[in-house]
């Protein structure tokens, strides 16, 4: 018996050219919005660099014990101090929330840029195989969007 993903991949093969585009450019536009987040941060992490340049996930994980070893010490030492209330913990211009949410897009988008330059390649391919008739078809769906 077939699986779901073998059923899923047998139909697209089957399907007309301009509905395999479709499924590229929806699988496309999908991971392009991992791509398109806007960061919290600077992306500038005192005591590790720019975690938007970095491409591999574990100096990401480390770029991230920085933030929760500093923010853990920051609070204890507030703590031995006899501080019951102090400013909150802030490193290179945000909080541990924030940094996290950065490095996990960051992390987000190393994994899916292979798949996404996979899927670009998938559509420049296909693309060779309209007709002058998809073509028309897409064509005039695209400026009839626009009124819309």
């Amino acid at each position: 018996m077939a699986t779901k993903n073998q059923t899923n991949s047998l139909a697209l093969v089957e399907a007309p050219v301009p509905d395999i585009l479709s499924k590229l450019e929806e699988e496309i536009k999908k991971l392009n919005h991992i791509s398109d987040t806007v960061y919290k941060t600077t992306g500038n992490l005192e005591g590790f660099g720019d975690i938007k340049k970095e491409t591999l996930v574990g100096n990401l994980i480390r770029a991230f014990s920085i933030v929760l070893a500093k923010e853990t010490a920051y609070n204890k030492a507030a703590e031995e101090l006899g501080l019951s209330t102090y400013p909150a913990f802030e490193i290179s211009g945000g909080n541990a929330e924030a940094w996290k949410a950065d490095i996990t897009l960051r992390i987000a988008i190393i994994e899916h840029k292979d798949r996404l330059d996979k899927l670009k390649s998938a559509k420049e391919k296909i693309s060779k195989f309209l007709s002058i008739e998809d073509q028309k078809a897409i064509a005039l769906q695209e400026i009839a969007a626009m009124f819309n």
